[in-house]
């Protein structure tokens, strides 16, 4: 079904906390302080679970080389592996996969037995954690931008979830990407709920487009602020009027400190920047834990809420 007057682009938005407010107060990590021990030595050695010169030298050669790490990787994994074999799934050329192969097994790592090269007990050990961490490391290098802005402790969602999201990030080449996608899941959804720090005319029209659908349904959560601005801005004070009479519109007595939208399709996280854009979106498809926990935060939302009227 059309909606008369849509826009194809993407505006600035219309509702929201406004640029003076200027950060949204999220710790950044970069503002950790980080010290050493409590006695000031932070080159402790002995003891159970220390962190030695000996092996944070370890670790360093191993990672020196991502061939160590791939071939680490493909023992643990495999088992006994040829040379040949083994310089075809490391993707490394013959001279610098020898190399690292006899740097390994002087070091105990792997060994060269008749049938090709195995990993010791202690190359395991180390293999499994070393992987781990390379996941692990890869998952924050992505998610950097997201949790830049969001305070893990107050969202309530295990961090294990963030495995599963598929992320949007605005860039230079699309800054809109992030409000795109919100769009897109509030016009493909039957029945939607969104929590909206802040929100634009795309995002409106979305709204009033799906609850005018058969069996459609929307609610969405909007600021003080925006709620005064969407009715006191001529711009918008139609459009917003139309989405009231349509839609179930909730004021929020506070600051919505992310967005969240669910559908049935998948939930949505949102943080915005001091500009009052969606920087960077994270879609969960759902499964009874991501349902539950958003279900939680419309339920803590909405006990700060009350219904906006239509005006005639």
């Amino acid at each position: 079904m059309s909606d008369e007057g849509e826009s194809s682009g993407v505006d600035a938005t219309a509702g929201g906390r406004s640029e003076e407010t200027g950060s949204l107060g999220r710790n950044d990590p970069a503002a950790t302080d980080v010290t050493g021990s409590a006695d000031g030595d932070s080159d402790a050695e002995g003891g159970d679970g220390a962190v030695t010169d000996d092996a944070i030298e370890e670790i360093s050669f191993l990672t020196r080389s991502p061939v160590r790490v791939r071939v680490l990787d493909s023992l643990r994994r495999l088992g006994t592996v040829e040379k040949r074999e083994l310089r075809e799934r490391v993707d490394g050329v013959r001279t610098t996969v020898t190399r690292n192969l006899n740097a390994l097994v002087e070091r105990g790592w792997i060994e060269d037995t008749p049938d090709g090269y195995e990993i010791t007990d202690c190359g395991r050990m180390i293999a499994d954690e070393l992987i781990a961490l390379t996941e692990s490391t890869s998952l924050a290098v992505e998610l950097r931008p997201a949790l830049r802005w969001l305070d893990v402790e107050e969202l309530g969602l295990d961090l294990r979830q963030f495995e599963r999201a598929d992320i949007t990030t605005a860039d230079p080449t699309n800054p809109y990407a992030p409000v795109e996608e919100q769009v897109a899941l509030i016009r493909r959804a039957t029945t939607v709920r969104a929590a909206l720090p802040s929100v634009n005319r795309q995002i409106l029209q979305a709204c009033r487009r799906t609850a005018r659908t058969d069996d459609g349904e929307v609610e969405i959560v909007l600021e003080s602020a925006a709620v005064d601005r969407l009715r006191s801005t001529d711009r918008y004070a139609e459009l917003f009027a139309d989405v009231c009479r349509h839609c179930t519109v909730l004021e929020y007595d506070g600051t919505l400190p992310y967005y969240v939208g669910a559908a049935a399709e998948g939930v949505q996280l949102g943080t915005t920047d001091g500009d009052n854009l969606v920087r960077v979106l994270l879609r969960f498809d759902v499964d009874d834990d991501v349902r539950a926990w958003a279900d939680d935060r419309f339920e803590r939302f909405e006990q700060r809420t009350h219904i906006v009227e239509s005006r005639e």
